[in-house]
């Protein structure tokens, strides 16, 4: 078997996915925080008349004015609506140094208990697992419970700009091998003791599922000059397959200088788009430290 592995990646799920209906449809159901429609109207918005139609009066929406509605929203800023809209997708042939990097997506959505009052408040917020719900799920796979004595292992390129590196790093990872074979068949040790001995190359595998608006500020992070390259690598194709299935949620979608117009690493910029502090000092006002 081949050791040496390379990124491959999947979208398994988004809205309306396999169906004849436009998966951008679902976002129409924003037009409900501007105008008195009811649930009917709602149904006939989104299906557009290719699902059982309620009955109702209301007017659909050909594709075309509804990518100007959701093209619409991300220039408001009204981003909460991107959050409706979930999406899945596997990955394989992936370190396990770049994956703990998903981990800090993993935000958390707060409610209020107004019967709980603190000192001073009617109010106080909730912040526990039972009353709150990540932004980004992801299942990884467990090295705990899948045996790694024949694991695959990530190769980044500039390894083959220096043979001799090369030739010592798959030596390495030969070593670890055996070192695992060992432990779980002579040794007969735990798997989950033996895997201490893997390196961060090891191949992991994960499915992660999020909504539109934390993707897209995924890619602001991921697909940034700045970014390491086997994460930048995963999410530059994830956003060209998306841009594929959904143009109008991930219009303007990327790293921060494409998606903002300016870059918000500050004296860490790369230099392709200008800062906040470049803008403020064009308009003529200085920012204090």
């Amino acid at each position: 078997m081949e050791r040496e592995v390379g990124l491959k990646f999947r979208i398994l799920y988004y809205p309306f996915m396999g169906t004849p209906v436009n998966t951008e449809r679902l976002l129409v159901l924003a037009r409900l925080c501007y105008k008195p429609i009811g649930v009917d109207e709602l149904y006939d918005m989104v299906w557009g008349g290719d699902g059982e139609s309620s009955g109702s009066s209301a007017k659909t929406m050909d594709d075309e004015a509804v990518g100007r509605f959701v093209r619409g929203l991300i220039r408001s800023g009204h981003l909460g609506a991107l959050e409706h809209w979930n999406t899945s997708f596997a990955v394989e042939g992936y370190s396990r140094i770049s994956s703990q990097q998903n981990d800090r997506h993993r935000l958390m959505k707060m409610f209020k208990d107004p019967g709980v009052p603190q000192a001073g408040s009617q109010e106080t917020w909730i912040n526990g697992p039972e009353q709150a719900s990540a932004d980004t799920s992801q299942m990884q796979q467990s090295q705990r419970y899948v045996r790694e004595d024949d694991f695959r292992y990530v190769v980044p390129p500039t390894f083959h700009t220096n043979l001799e590196f090369l030739k010592r790093y798959r030596k390495l990872q030969e070593e670890i091998a055996e070192l695992q074979r060992y432990g779980l068949n002579e040794a007969k040790l735990p798997a989950e003791d033996v895997r201490f001995g893997l390196s961060n190359a090891t191949e992991t595998r994960f499915v992660i599922t999020t909504n539109a608006r934390q993707l897209r500020h995924m890619f602001n992070l991921r697909c940034c000059e700045r970014a390491q390259w086997e994460i930048r690598d995963l999410f530059d194709g994830l956003l060209e397959e998306y841009k594929k299935i959904a143009p109008n949620i991930f219009w303007r979608a990327g790293a921060s200088c494409e998606d903002l117009g300016y870059c918000p690493e500050g004296a860490a910029s790369c230099g392709r788009a200008p800062t906040i502090d470049d803008l403020l000092e064009r308009a003529g006002r200085g920012r204090e430290d």
